[in-house]
């Protein structure tokens, strides 16, 4: 039983017979994070924030996870999504001043440094769990 769930499991992510549930996968997580980074992005910040710099970790790692599912189940999307995370991470910027917010270059930075090592991440991932089916 354990080994028929993991087969399905690695033919789902990986497995050219698993493409469109690993497709639709990665679309809806994406679209799903995307949401999420916006309304924490836009939404006015009620107590001061913690470390100085904590602000452009939190820009990495949003945008590492936004890029890594496409990256790992659906790599042919990155050709849209890597250059369409960064545009959404500067759309962001630009008017984050409408919603209470300061707009600053750094957490653009942050965020291009996040979509480019959730990008990396995620096809090392890809390329390992390839060799081990």
């Amino acid at each position: 039983m354990k080994k028929a769930v993991m087969t399905s499991i690695q033919k789902t992510l990986l497995h050219r017979s698993g493409r469109p549930a690993r497709h639709k996968i990665a679309l809806v997580v994406t679209t799903l994070l995307t949401v999420f980074i916006t309304y924490a992005t836009l939404t006015p910040m009620a107590t001061p924030q913690g470390l100085p710099g904590s602000d452009k970790t939190y820009h990495v790692l949003a945008f590492v996870a936004l890029t890594f599912p496409c990256a790992v189940l659906y790599p042919r999307t990155l050709i849209l999504v890597f250059p369409g995370a960064i545009a959404f991470g500067g759309l962001i910027e630009i008017i984050q001043p409408y919603f209470g917010r300061e707009r600053e270059m750094a957490d653009l930075y942050a965020d291009a440094v996040g979509a480019s090592i959730g990008v990396g991440a995620g096809l090392c991932l890809r390329s390992i769990l390839k060799k081990l089916m």
